[in-house]
């Protein structure tokens, strides 16, 4: 059973190395995103979790998805490769993301 601190503990961790990944401040996060640093500061902590509005303003700056939010937390999906795969797609320039997208387009149409 899925505990409140699960969540709150999953979301920090996961924001918290997106932010680093991209080089962020914490300061310029928040204020990207128009929130204080003490709140981002107690989402990476795991001592709150901020608003819906706030989660998918922090996914859209740090370029993710809230599948890679929740993912660590749910039974149905493959993590491990599904991280892996995501923590390389996130170092990709966009004109490599592009192209990955075409090679995964040309292999699910193929094959």
């Amino acid at each position: 059973m899925i505990k409140n601190k699960d969540i709150l503990e999953c979301v920090g961790k996961k924001i918290k190395k997106a932010r680093l990944d991209k080089n962020f401040t914490q300061n310029a996060l928040a204020e990207q995103i128009e929130i204080s640093t003490d709140l981002l500061r107690n989402i990476e902590n795991g001592r709150n979790i901020g608003s819906i509005a706030t989660l998918l303003n922090l996914c859209n700056a740090l370029e993710i998805t809230t599948d890679f939010l929740f993912a660590d937390l749910l039974i149905h999906t493959n993590k491990e490769n599904d991280y892996t795969l995501y923590s390389y797609f996130q170092k990709l320039s966009p004109e490599s993301r592009t192209l990955l997208k075409q090679i995964a387009t040309y292999l699910d149409e193929t094959y």
